[in-house]
């Protein structure tokens, strides 16, 4: 079997988390509830992936959206059992499907903002998007949005997940939206099709972890509400899973042989749902050896 056979690809890796979470959470977008964590801050749930919001004088400031625009009622209204106050804006922490869907009815409502890669990737290519549904607000590094008495604050990452993830800071209320460069339990994964590496991944997550107050509420993009300290441990066991690789690959052993040994299975729970170990395997050592 050819080391390609042995790999899969962030697309496959997508689809099958799509399917797992639709399975396990319904996607019903008459389901969806909202939960407050902290100050402003909210997290609405029902949805494929986590949706955040700060709601407060100001209005309603919206972090990710859902796989299908039909939800957008139902979030609309969720919002609204919320507050009285209008959607001011609405942020993708990427540009995956399941954070970005939504995108088309939530553009007639608010402006979207996200980092410019993501509407270079919606723009053109294989994951072009209708025009409808591209952000209209992009930007290079970081921006700010003093909303709702917090300095809301977008921070771009390293390319990891994405070339495009970037994280929320919700300053006053303490809160860090991590969209899916963290994933709970531990680890997420990458999507090479959209400029994610293994190792990139790493790099964003050691980019900022020092930048994440040690009592800070973290949301990532699907799971339970989490800690810093859970962001430290999927870092943890994505530079072991780096280590063993970089072992076998100094050692001379190919990827079939690596894959064979199965040495990430332990791992099996800590790692995004419906995504097999023997990818990350195959995404460190190509990774790895390209370098």
């Amino acid at each position: 079997m050819r080391p390609d056979h042995l790999t899969i690809s962030g697309c496959l890796i997508l689809t099958a988390l799509f399917a797992t979470l639709e399975a396990a959470q319904g996607n019903d977008a008459a389901k969806i509830t909202a939960e407050p964590v902290a100050g402003s801050v909210y997290v609405l749930r029902g949805s494929v992936a986590n949706i955040v919001a700060s709601v407060g004088d100001d209005g309603i400031v919206m972090v990710d959206d859902d796989l299908n625009a039909s939800a957008a009622d139902s979030i609309l209204a969720t919002l609204k059992s919320i507050s009285g106050k209008p959607l001011r804006f609405v942020i993708n922490t990427h540009i995956h499907e399941d954070h970005t869907g939504g995108n088309d009815a939530f553009q007639e409502v608010a402006p979207i903002i996200a980092h410019r890669n993501v509407r270079t990737r919606m723009a053109s290519g294989a994951r072009k998007r209708a025009a409808e549904a591209l952000p209209t607000v992009t930007f290079e590094s970081e921006l700010n949005l003093f909303f709702n008495d917090e300095n809301i604050r977008l921070l771009k990452l390293p390319a990891g997940h994405t070339d495009g993830d970037v994280v929320v800071f919700f300053t006053r209320s303490n809160v860090v939206a991590m969209g899916d460069v963290f994933m709970s339990p531990a680890a997420s994964f990458v999507d090479g099709s959209s400029g994610g590496t293994i190792v990139g991944l790493i790099e964003a997550l050691e980019f900022v972890l020092p930048q994440i107050p040690a009592d800070a509420k973290v949301i990532p993009g699907h799971g339970p509400v989490s800690s810093r300290a859970d962001v430290v441990r999927g870092l943890e066991v994505l530079k072991e899973m780096k280590a063993i690789v970089a072992a076998g690959i100094s050692a001379g052993k190919t990827m079939e042989q690596l894959v064979a040994e199965k040495p990430f299975e332990k791992w099996q729970a800590l790692i995004a749902p419906g995504a097999p170990t023997d990818a990350y395997v195959g995404r460190f050592y190509r990774d790895l050896t390209a370098q």
